[in-house]
């Protein structure tokens, strides 16, 4: 290696000193050009990216301005809101009788079921109220579902006979929640 040295020159530590510079920068290259390649595929995914954000943002946005609109704010409360939309001057139904029982159709799922009748059976409705109520209460709170709806003509009739539009309800609601692991309610 004192050999080496020793016959040193000018143009020969030149020579070395460039090979050397150029296998560092050839190495610092290398290094760049594969954060680069990192850098450009990552950009290949920023428009994927955007556009689940701006439909996150839509649905961030419907679900608050839901929440803040439903009426139906927690479980415990959805009698009272059925009774709000019965009530309300346009549906005009009046006074309502609920009942309720739970069901779990699959596990881990609880189904609150409300039947609704009129108060009085002496009350008729047309169909028309009768829609619009079962409209509004769906339309209103996304956590509500009609499951049934039995309409009894509010006349007795003879077959062939065509009657008022007059009728008597029975609705089912449903509300679906699911359950908390039994491990996490201790």
């Amino acid at each position: 290696m004192k050999a080496f040295f020793t016959k040193m020159s000018f143009p020969r530590a030149v020579i070395l000193f460039c090979t050397l510079g150029s296998m560092v920068f050839g190495t610092l290259v290398y290094l760049r050009m594969q954060r680069l390649d990192q850098v450009l595929a990552d950009l290949k995914r920023v428009p994927e990216l955007v556009k689940e954000m701006h439909t996150d943002a839509y649905r961030l946005k419907d679900l608050t301005t839901s929440s803040n609109s439903n009426n139906l704010k927690s479980q415990s409360e959805p009698e009272s809101y059925i009774r709000n939309i019965a009530g309300d001057g346009k549906i005009n139904i009046g006074q309502v009788d609920i009942n309720h029982r739970n069901a779990e159709p699959l596990r881990g799922v609880e189904d609150t079921i409300y039947k609704i009748t009129p108060q009085t059976k002496s009350q008729r409705f047309t169909r028309g109220q009768i829609g619009n109520f079962l409209y509004k209460l769906e339309f209103d709170s996304p956590r509500v579902k009609v499951t049934r709806i039995k309409l009894t003509p509010y006349e007795k009739l003879s077959p062939g006979q065509v009657g008022k539009d007059s009728w008597v309800f029975e609705v089912e609601l449903t509300t679906r929640t699911k359950q908390e692991p039994a491990a996490a309610k201790g």
